[in-house]
């Protein structure tokens, strides 16, 4: 084959972007990101790995693993990767899914000896190549995922929050508060795990994604968090569609204020304020195995599924 392999920097992100893209005109992925976007990871996430295959000069697939914090019961590692749609059927995916695997095993070792390790990817549904793959290398199946997208165009309801709370927007100087809350909201999530301060910093701080002003916190009389919907905006719309698109990376409630309609009167906030400021479209993820009901609320706020994505996991 003649593939070699190296890990990626910042002076590789217009080409990881570019073989994103490729990846992403074929098939979504979940995983589509703009330069400026890698750059950022790369940057400002330390513990992220990179890695690229490479058949001569050009970039032909990537692998990245995201460990998550290591906790007493273990540590959690989210793997992505993908190879050129012109490459498949050459073996370049066993080889670089092996590699991450053994990569994220060795800062495991580092980071958490002697603990449990669960490693997890996702394929597309109907992918039987990424299904096959990933049960070749003993991964198992597990839960979904669905894309859905909600357009701005038909009816939002105005929702009234519920009584005794309050609505801001996302304020960065109270970034840890609003961190600490949505661990608590998502405690008792399906394979939940604590989201750390750098990736939080990060993602919901400085990354250029962030639309705090589109952002809505609901607090109690006491100023506590009661629950949020965030916004982001990414240089490819994870729909795929056209026009300028919301993502809704997070909707949280705390367990406190559940099923009392706080939820869906900040999730109809945010969608409200986006179509106001020109967006045509709406997109989030939800697990299928949420435990708050959170694909029925969706869909009554007009939210469609567009793709289903598998999760496999890897537990050792």
């Amino acid at each position: 084959m003649g593939i070699t392999t190296r890990d990626l920097c910042p002076e590789d992100a217009a080409a990881l972007a570019a073989l994103m893209g490729r990846i992403e005109a074929d098939h979504p992925t979940g995983f589509c990101l703009g330069v400026v976007e890698i750059v950022e990871l790369m940057g400002d996430t330390s513990d992220a790995v990179f890695e690229g295959a490479f058949d001569g000069d050009d970039l032909v697939a990537y692998t990245t693993i995201m460990p998550g914090l290591p906790l007493g019961d273990g540590q959690r590692f989210n793997l992505f990767g993908d190879v050129d749609p012109a490459r498949l059927g050459e073996g370049i995916g066993t080889v670089m899914l092996d590699r991450s695997v053994d990569r994220a095993r060795a800062i495991h070792e580092t980071d958490a000896p002697g603990t449990p390790a669960r490693y997890a990817h996702q394929a597309l549904a109907g992918r039987d190549d990424q299904a096959d793959l990933l049960t070749r290398a003993g991964f198992s199946d597990g839960r979904h995922s669905f894309l859905m997208v909600a357009d701005l165009h038909a009816g939002i309801p105005k929702l009234v929050l519920p009584a005794g709370l309050t609505a801001e927007p996302f304020d960065r100087t109270r970034s840890e508060e609003l961190r600490l809350a949505h661990n608590a909201a998502f405690a008792d999530y399906p394979d939940g795990t604590d989201v750390g301060a750098d990736f939080w910093n990060l993602f919901m701080g400085r990354a250029e994604h962030n639309r705090h002003h589109l952002s809505v916190v609901a607090r109690d009389g006491s100023g506590a968090v009661a629950g949020y919907v965030f916004a982001h905006e990414y240089a490819v719309a994870p729909s795929g569609g056209a026009g300028r698109e919301i993502h809704i990376p997070y909707v949280g409630t705390l367990p406190a204020y559940r099923r009392r309609g706080l939820a869906a009167s900040l999730l109809a906030r945010v969608l409200r304020l986006s179509r106001a400021e020109g967006y045509d479209a709406a997109s989030l993820n939800v697990d299928t195995a949420n435990p708050t009901g959170a694909l029925g609320l969706y869909e009554r706020a007009g939210f469609a599924q567009r793709y289903r994505q598998d999760f496999y996991h890897l537990e050792e």
